[in-house]
């Protein structure tokens, strides 16, 4: 192959002697094709030098082949073009489907062009005989006659027009698409080139490369006599840039002309239909419209392909088809029973689709670029190509190929009656499923229910299967396909297994009746009297969802304690429904403070250790075990199992796992991580999630409320929209509401928030303070109004409460509110206790507070007070609360001022790691150029922290300069860096 996209054919070249090809005249390539023949400059020139020695009597032919599109016409025009500049005389023919079959059609127009002094200029429509011919009394030009010539005598009119060529003139003959050429006129024409030689004559006939007529005899014949054969080719990068460029009159930007490439395959034809398209839409070639160009399908292309096809033989149209239909898909023995050929007739289509660039002969795979072959697919009539879909997709089947393959050629299809298709589209989706893809599984079962064929057990079966694709990232649609599924189950059994398998968690009761449809199943189950090991474990399961279901309704929740206790000290967790019905029911406990942190921790803490670690345990009940351990502050070896589970799954499992590992990490008092958790969930639950669960929503609020956000908290359960039927969301929402009046000073109405709080969580019996401290918050609301016995009997309050669960981080935040509203030295002692027990609690945030708010106190010495802070705003920088920090330097700044007393200097190792550190190294870079340990670069930042009074890294850089400036440069001197 030649770079510049011609390449002669191993035909040897006659007359080697007559020297090298000349350059083409620089006024040969006009304005309006030099982007038409971009890249035909090498053959051009050999063209050339042919027709410079047909004038010194040494006649040729010259084949011009090419895939369609190639311009095989657009560079014989030039042809005509060179030949008028230097002189020679034209023939000119143009053979045509319509005329193939008229005897000596392409001889007329040879002769009839001679005669009638046909010109070079290039012609928009090609000439045909019946356009070229005249009656004899028509004119043919000023003053002139053409006679007609009778057919037989077609053959002597042009040996007499060639044998009259002028000794210093040579004649050019050309003949456009031979291979629509009529028997007669090829063999004038062979028997002519016999005599050519010593002739100052050069023909040159145009070909398409692979059409079926092109291996007649005669044409083969005329082949086998070319001295040069130029083969025309798709353009390279550069061609196709500089044709999109020049058409669009300014630089392409990259990403667009490789788009219109790939799109074309640097076709011609395609490319400059594609760019036509484009510029009728008002385009502009940015990288930014490719998704434009993607979609285009120009309609005259796909008019001129099938008007194409349907000139070939069928076996080569039955290929083209099967082979659009397969798409990438390479599989010959497929794609010869999908055209319904043979081994050998699919051989001889596959070998002419090569030479008309559409396949790559070795390996079969599609060439062209992608809008050819989406061309092709658009040409063949809708039926026909819903028909071989549906047969494509049995044979991929049967010849062993994916099923998620086979069941793509079934999703076109706007409806389906084919039963084996469904089989096919639900194999995909098991296969979805197991390789982690629910979307896709939730796509074939939807394409599935189409099918007009399933009805009764087979429709249900799709519903049920559609529903459990969907709970991974479409909770409402799972539920109400499940719903939908129901009604067309004949057994309480079926039933029971399609409604477990949604999570109670992300259910809204109020969506579909879901809680009444969940407690008529469970009757049912029950009355069918069935005790086998099966359908008790589905009776577990279901009696675990209703649990969770009815958590906020007291009546139930008694009933619920009431089975707690029946359980025992050791309940059985053998079998997922006995694990799932524990996590309920200590849930329930948990939230209704009927039993201790110490007693529920153990059984959770057996619970997680029976139960593998799969991201599906978000559509059980577990997750409010976790819920539970991270209350009692027991979070040892959950972050693991947690981590575990999201290995795998959909966006609602990896949502619901986010927000369990925000609870454990606030447990632990990193409030910053716990709200990245947040953060992340809060992405993942895009449109087609329908926002997070009720669930989600909750931790998210919890989470802003312990960061010292509540105006985000307020937000975020406004925006969800789910506060006003679930009354714990609505607590949360007053107590977001009452932080922010406490903020602006607006206590009464503070007050009234927190009341309103603690009395929605009143209403459903949630006496557990770890949900929600509203009381606290009331007390510090009375003592502030100077209501001081109020404020006493609400803290206590929740210390009585919070004692009765016993987590120590619950206690000590509740003896914090207390010691707070308590005067004199007896709130300080209430201090000190809580301090004391928030020391064995793994949760910082709440110590933090706690040494503040020490630290803080009137009768807490001026010494230790200093102490009680440094040690509040270490563990604040270690738990990312950085408006903990914010009040704790501010306070050491007002301390310090006091006392005069001017900031510590830093150490001299303190110093280089707080310039790195300035400079925008993370931790790793500094321990590994300071040759230290994370924990001491950690160490060191967090004395540089206090004792530049600053709350973080941030601030750094500037405290460095303004403070330390002099320290900083002795420090440069002296180590020469």
């Amino acid at each position: 192959m030649h770079p510049l996209g011609c390449r002669h054919s191993d035909t040897a070249e006659r007359h080697p002697d007559v020297g090298r090809p000349s350059a083409v005249p620089k006024d040969f390539m006009r304005d309006e094709d030099s982007m038409v023949l971009l890249e035909r400059e090498t053959a051009l020139a050999k063209v050339a030098a042919a027709l410079r020695q047909a004038r010194h009597g040494r006649g040729s032919l010259l084949v011009v082949q090419g895939p369609l599109g190639t311009g095989k016409t657009s560079f014989l025009e030039a042809l005509a073009r060179l030949a008028r500049d230097e002189g020679v005389g034209i023939l000119r023919a143009q053979g045509c489907a319509a005329e193939e079959g008229l005897t000596f059609g392409v001889l007329r127009q040879l002769v009839d062009s001679g005669r009638c002094d046909v010109t070079a200029e290039p012609t928009k429509a090609r000439a045909t005989t019946a356009m070229l011919a005249r009656t004899e009394a028509e004119p043919s030009g000023p003053g002139r006659e053409v006679s007609r010539t009778a057919p037989e005598h077609m053959p002597n009119a042009l040996a007499s027009i060639l044998d009259a060529v002028p000794p210093d003139k040579a004649l050019l003959v050309l003949v456009d698409d031979l291979h629509f050429a009529d028997t007669e006129s090829l063999r004038t024409l062979a028997w002519e080139l016999t005599q050519s030689h010593d002739r100052r004559l050069l023909c040159v006939f145009s070909i398409l490369s692979g059409d079926a007529r092109a291996d007649q005899p005669p044409i083969k014949g005329l082949i086998g006599m070319a001295d040069r054969t130029a083969v025309l080719s798709a353009l390279g990068p550069s061609g196709a840039y500089a044709l999109i460029t020049d058409a669009f009159g300014m630089a392409a930007e990259q990403g667009f002309v490789s788009t219109l490439r790939e799109r074309s395959g640097g076709n011609p034809l395609v490319l400059r239909s594609l760019i036509d398209e484009v510029r009728i839409r008002r385009v502009s070639p940015t990288a930014e419209n490719t998704g434009i160009v993607r979609a285009l399908r120009p309609d005259y292309l796909r008019r001129r392909l099938a008007a194409f096809l349907r000139s070939q033989p069928a076996h080569l149209r039955r290929t083209v088809n099967a082979l659009a239909v397969l798409g990438r898909i390479v599989d010959p023995q497929v794609a010869a029973r999908l055209a319904g050929l043979d081994a050998l007739r699919y051989a001889e289509a596959v070998h002419a689709l090569g030479l008309l660039g559409l396949l790559d002969e070795q390996s079969t795979v599609r060439a062209g670029g992608t809008l050819l072959w989406e061309s092709l697919v658009d040409s063949i009539p809708t039926a026909e190509l819903t028909a071989m879909r549906s047969m494509a997709a049995e044979l991929l089947h049967q010849a062993g190929h994916p099923a998620e393959v086979a069941a793509e050629q079934l999703m076109p299809a706007p409806t389906l009656n084919n039963p084996k298709g469904v089989r096919i589209l639900r194999n995909a989706a098991d296969s979805a499923l197991r390789r982690g893809a629910p979307r896709d599984a939730a796509r074939y079962l939807r394409q599935a229910l189409l099918d007009s064929s399933s009805v009764g057990a087979v429709r249900t079966g799709l519903l049920i299967d559609l529903a459990s694709a969907e709970r991974s990232f479409a909770a409402t649609s799972a539920q109400r396909h499940v719903a939908e599924a129901l009604p067309l189950l004949h057994t309480a059994r079926d039933r029971a297994a399609a409604v477990v398998q949604l999570g109670p968690l992300l259910m809204e009761p109020a969506e579909f009746a879901i809680d009444s449809l969940m407690r008529d199943v469970a009757d049912d189950l029950e009355a069918s009297g069935s005790d086998d090991a099966p359908t008790m474990e589905l009776a577990l399961r279901l009696e675990a969802h209703r649990h969770a279901l009815a958590d906020h309704n007291p009546s139930h929740t008694s009933e619920a304690m009431r089975r707690f206790k029946q359980l025992g000290e050791s309940p059985p967790l053998r079998t997922a429904g006995q694990r799932e019905l524990l996590a309920s029911l200590a849930h329930i406990a948990f939230v209704t403070n009927g039993a201790s942190a110490d007693q529920l921790a153990a059984l959770c803490t057996r619970l997680l250790e029976r139960e593998p670690p799969r991201p599906e345990h978000v559509h059980t009940t577990l997750p409010l075990a976790v819920n539970v351990l991270a209350a009692t502050g027991r979070t040892v070896g959950v972050s693991d199992w947690l981590r575990q589970a999201r290995h795998q799954g959909g966006d609602v499992e990896r949502a619901i796992i986010r927000a369990e590992q925000a609870m454990l990490a606030l447990a632990s008092g990193n409030v910053a991580d716990a709200k990245q958790e947040m953060l992340r969930a809060d992405v993942l639950a895009g449109p087609e999630v329908s926002g997070l669960p009720a669930l989600c929503t909750a931790i998210f609020a919890i989470v802003a409320l312990h960061s010292d956000e509540p105006e985000l908290a307020d937000e975020f359960i406004t925006l969800h929209r789910l506060s006003d039927t679930h009354q714990y969301l609505a607590a949360l929402l007053h107590m977001a509401r009452g932080l922010l009046a406490a903020r602006h000073r607006e206590d009464r109405r503070a007050l009234n928030h927190f009341r309103t709080a603690g009395q929605r969580m009143e209403r459903i019996g949630w006496l557990n303070p770890t949900l929600l401290p509203w009381s606290s918050c009331v007390a510090l609301m009375h003592h502030r109004l100077g209501e001081y016995e109020q404020a006493l009997t609400a803290a206590r309050l929740e210390v009585d409460r919070a004692r009765t669960w016993g987590a120590p981080a619950v206690v000590g935040h509740a003896l914090v509110a207390l010691g707070r509203v308590t005067p004199g030295r007896k709130g300080a002692e209430l201090l000190e206790e809580a301090v004391s027990l928030l020391e064995r609690s793994t949760n910082s945030h709440e110590l933090c507070r706690a040494l503040y708010i020490l630290g803080c106190h009137a009768e807490t010495d001026r010494t230790r007070s200093t102490r009680l802070l440094k040690r509040a705003y270490d563990l604040g920088v270690q738990c990312g609360a950085d408006w903990m920090v914010q009040k704790i330097t501010a306070k050491l700044q007002t301390a310090r001022a006091s006392t005069r007393t001017a900031h510590p200097r830093l150490t001299r190792s303190e110093l280089r790691v707080a310039q790195l550190a300035a400079e925008g190294h993370s931790n790793t870079e500094i321990s590994k150029e300071l040759g230290i340990s994370s924990r001491m670069t950690e160490k060191h930042l967090t004395q540089c922290y206090r004792k530049l009074g600053i709350p973080g890294r941030r601030g750094l850089s500037a405290a460095l300069d303004k403070q330390f400036g002099q320290q900083a440069e002795s420090h440069e001197a002296q180590t020469g860096e």
